[in-house]
């Protein structure tokens, strides 16, 4: 039931709840103090009426009788053993003595009902002297603080229920107060849609829980409009990418189709349009490798990998590409570089940075690997060339895909602009980092460093 309830309702019925108890020990705390004092105050006449009637008995028993008649002492009488000695009117006149039961405990104030059914609290001690034991019993009238608990009670009756309410309406109140900002926070974010992700929430000068609720959100839709912006880019660098060999397959099969027959060479069409079905495989592949590492879908195969023995591989499967443009790949090791990563995948890293260090490379020129481990005990590869650089501004983006540093390279000289995307990727879902130093037209250096084994 109270599930069904608005966070507002909820909130003020704790908080009318939470009043009410408090008025309730609080009233209940008034009432027993204020009771406990009134009997404190009947028992203080108790003991000063007892008190009196003891000096008169050890010193002026003849003037007890005056007292009992009129002196102020109007309730009280005193034994001699078992027979009364002497009484007050009133005494008499209530018929106190036959409430008292014997073997009521001396010095000890109790209650009882008259036979009038009026309630008196009453005291009993007992005064020894030469010759005698007298019992003294003086009693005092509970009519006022009967009536003071009486009229106690129901103010406290009539003004609970009152409290309560006021404690509701003032919960209410604040509710709708402390949440107000929460109603402007929701009420700006229903209105905020994929059309208009720039919008934010609005924020206070407060630094309070609201605000900084809305701060966060405001960098959650940051972040989004991020994604949003990076997944429209990428759809359209990725449609102009497939768009571009497609359309030269297209171009290749109309220009073999309007050529003449003698003029028409199969061998060279077929081979052109197989290139560029290779070139778009390559690309899809590629794409379809980013998108599972998007949705987390590659499944790593962790093993402890010797380094220098992985980049001696890489140069292997590409110093055929150096030699076609007459560079020299060399390699040095300092320490045993040992790391537990899926082979496969930082190969395939290392592949895609050799890669574009061959292709920046001027011709002639010399690329430099080093293999070995850091001041930490961390392993890495660091690959240094000296072709065009990379500006201190461009760092930042150039493992954003289908970004290339010299826009003004083909794409069958500079790639699809997604071997830095992959190889980051690669990298970093195996526990490494990707650290890069350059100089712009001085070359590139690349470091993929792991933890230690």
């Amino acid at each position: 039931m109270i599930s069904r309830l608005s966070v507002r309702e909820r909130f003020t019925l704790l908080y009318g709840v939470a009043m009410m108890i408090t008025v309730i020990l609080l009233c209940g705390g008034i009432y027993y103090f204020a009771q406990r004092a009134l009997i404190d105050q009947v028992e203080n006449h108790l003991n000063k009426d007892l008190a009196a009637i003891t000096e008169y008995i050890k010193h002026d028993q003849a003037g007890l009788a005056k007292v009992a008649d009129h002196g102020p002492i109007l309730l009280f009488r005193v034994q001699n053993g078992t027979e009364n000695l002497i009484s007050s009117e009133n005494w008499m006149a209530e018929k106190l003595g036959q409430s008292v039961t014997v073997g009521q405990p001396e010095k000890i104030p109790f209650s009882i009902q008259a036979a009038n059914g009026r309630q008196y609290r009453m005291l009993i001690a007992s005064v020894t002297d030469e010759n005698n034991q007298f019992r003294i019993t003086v009693a005092h009238d509970e009519n006022s603080i009967q009536q003071t608990q009486k009229t106690l009670s129901l103010i406290i009756l009539l003004a609970l229920p009152i409290a309560v309410a006021l404690s509701l309406a003032v919960g209410y109140g604040i509710a709708g107060r402390l949440l107000a900002p929460i109603v402007t926070i929701t009420s700006k974010a229903e209105e905020i849609s994929a059309e208009n992700l720039s919008e934010r929430l609005p924020i206070g000068e407060n630094d309070d829980e609201f605000n900084r609720l809305a701060t966060v959100f405001n960098q959650a839709f940051a972040r989004i409009e991020d994604s949003f912006e990076r997944l429209r880019c990428f759809t359209a660098d990725a449609s102009h990418e497939l768009r571009t060999p497609l359309a030269a397959i297209r171009s290749i099969g109309e220009t073999a189709m309007n050529m003449p027959d003698s003029q028409l060479n199969s061998r060279e069409t077929i081979g052109s349009i197989l290139e560029e079905s290779d070139r778009l495989r390559q690309l899809i592949d590629t794409l379809l490798i980013l998108s599972r590492a998007d949705a987390r879908n590659v499944v790593m195969q962790r093993e402890t990998v010797d380094l220098s023995e992985l980049a001696r591989e890489t140069i292997d499967l590409l110093n055929v590409l150096a030699e076609e443009r007459h560079q020299s790949i060399t390699i040095t090791t300092n320490k045993a570089a040992l790391a537990k990563v899926d082979r496969a995948r930082v190969r395939q890293a290392v592949t895609n940075l050799l890669d574009n260090a061959i292709k920046y490379s001027p011709t002639g020129s010399a690329i430099r690997i080093s293999v070995g481990t850091t001041e930490t005990a961390e392993a890495f590869i660091e690959i240094a060339d000296s072709g065009i650089g990379i500006q201190k501004q461009e760092i930042a983006r150039i493992f954003d895909r289908f970004y290339r540093v010299d826009k003004g390279r083909s794409r069958e000289a500079g790639g699809a602009g997604l071997g830095l995307s992959i190889a980051k990727w690669a990298v970093e879902a195996n526990g490494g980092r990707i650290e890069v130093s350059s100089t712009g037209n001085q070359g590139s250096i690349f470091r993929i460093i792991f933890p230690k084994v």
